[in-house]
């Protein structure tokens, strides 16, 4: 077991130091007094496992629904509006305000739990977070994650949630920058109106409605609420996924990054992390890994790591710099058509670019003017 621990550890510190991650990883060594006597597969059977979760770890009114369900209503806008053709200075406005309601915080919080869903809808790293659980013990898994968020890459199945949520993440992007060119198409096609030709009053009173739209969020839905805690919850719920199926999963699962790492994905699956933001995905991984490992026997339990975790700086930044640019964007303007050209590049095509700079190759909009 101990020579087992060591290349797990090696493993995981390759994984690390390959995208330049200088945090500390965690080790693996855990104390004896938290970790059984032998491991899951070797002469264990399904009596010997922990109780399965009577009760719901994660509901509507969960910290990470809520927030996705405002990334939801987000898109939602996005649909709604791209799909129109504006036909009035009020419905162009009314999509200014409405794309207006989300900040960098609203926008990172809500990708942040977003992700985090859908790792916890990753297969391989819901058994391999249940594996090392009955492994090690819940406790001694969740002080060691809690010391270092960045032990979640050393989760079985991690490199498998990771590659979900680049997906996941980059389709979202490429949907936000295609509602972007519509917009700006639809500049063109404007100027031909004359309603569009007008000149742009209340310069001042827009400015202020942009900057305070973010404390007016578009009310949370109850039927999403419902449905993303349902989704969050299918493995939980999945009469395939039990302790003896853990086992029998992880028995035949090589242990650690070291076998993410030798999975092939089909050409142009593949997306790597952008160096710098190993300890976001981390978080995102964490957040998934600590709803995993929640006691439902204890419902006063109430990790406050969501609450540290669930922001992304590096996002948050970026959007909220996109919206200095909005604001500028509308103080130069003149013209009703012109909105559209500044909700195009700053509402919609920059945010894009911030959402899809979490994979490597994609770079923050920004990031040359804040060095």
């Amino acid at each position: 077991m101990k020579f087992l621990h060591i290349i797990i550890l090696s493993a995981c510190s390759l994984l690390i130091a390959s995208e330049g991650v200088s945090a500390q990883i965690t080790t693996l060594d855990f104390d004896t007094k938290t970790s059984p006597a032998s491991p899951l597969g070797a002469g264990t059977d399904s009596g010997h496992y922990p109780a399965q979760a009577t009760s719901t770890p994660i509901g509507s009114s969960h910290l990470l629904v809520r927030e996705a369900a405002h990334w939801a209503n987000y898109k939602k806008s996005l649909r709604n509006h791209s799909s129109q053709h504006m036909a009035s200075a009020e419905e162009l406005e009314s999509a200014m305000m409405d794309f207006a309601r989300y900040d960098g915080a609203r926008i990172a919080k809500g990708w942040m739990a977003d992700s985090a869903l859908i790792a916890l809808q990753t297969p391989e790293y819901f058994l391999g977070v249940r594996y090392w659980q009955n492994t090690y013990g819940r406790k001694a898994v969740l002080d060691r994650l809690h010391q270092n968020p960045m032990a979640a890459f050393q989760f079985p199945g991690a490199e498998q949630a990771q590659n979900a949520i680049l997906r996941s993440g980059m389709k979202d992007a490429n949907e936000i920058k295609l509602g972007g060119a519509l917009f700006k198409e639809q500049a063109y096609s404007m100027q031909k109106q004359s309603w569009a030709n007008k000149k742009q009053g209340g310069k001042s009173f827009r400015l202020d409605a942009i900057k305070l739209a973010p404390n007016s969020p578009a009310p949370l839905d109850n039927n999403d609420l419902q449905m993303l805690a349902s989704s969050a919850m299918s493995l939980f719920n999945d009469p395939d996924i039990s302790a003896a199926e853990t086992s029998s999963f992880a028995s035949n699962f090589s242990l650690g990054p070291s076998a993410a790492l030798a999975d092939t994905f089909a050409p142009g699956q593949d997306l790597k992390l952008a160096p710098g933001r190993s300890l976001t995905m981390a978080h995102i991984l964490g957040m998934a890994a600590l709803v995993i490992l929640d006691d439902p026997q204890d419902p006063s339990n109430k990790d406050p790591y969501f609450q540290y975790w669930i922001d992304d700086p590096e996002l948050r930044e970026c959007i909220d710099w996109s919206r200095v640019h909005l604001r500028q964007c509308v103080s130069a303007g003149h013209f009703v058509f012109e909105s559209s050209f500044c909700i195009a590049e700053h509402q919609l095509i920059d945010a894009g670019k911030c959402i899809g700079s979490i994979t490597a190759g994609n770079k923050d909009p920004h990031q040359q003017e804040q060095h």
